[in-house]
């Protein structure tokens, strides 16, 4: 069987693309709010995204059942895809709440 009638490898591409036209979506929007953009930024928010997507993607057959009708794979994987980098700040926060860990961010080294 070649990758292009490959099911699972077509479902994956369709995810991955996505992904990433709602993690540009997105990042514009945010940009356009006024969020200061850098490169860094752009790079996580689009890594996140993908992971997010991707995630979503992997679990949606185990879910599907209980999720109504019209909440299907491609509506679900872009929703995650779109909350991508704002769903891991949301899971820090609940960590801390729950567990008080708290994730602090690296010193900066001495220049």
């Amino acid at each position: 069987m070649s990758l292009k009638d490959n099911p699972d490898f077509t479902d994956l591409i369709s995810a991955i693309v996505i992904s990433l036209v709602s993690s540009f979506i997105s990042i514009t929007q945010r940009v356009l709010r006024g969020y200061p953009a850098s490169v860094l930024w752009v790079f996580s928010e689009f890594m996140a995204a993908m992971l997010c997507g991707y995630l979503v993607w992997d679990l949606y057959p185990y879910v599907s059942s209980s999720l109504p009708d019209w909440l299907s794979m491609p509506i679900l994987v872009a929703f995650a895809a779109h909350m991508g980098g704002r769903s891991f700040q949301a899971l820090d926060g609940v960590i801390y709440k729950r567990w008080g860990v708290k994730f602090e961010p690296a010193p900066r080294p001495a220049r």
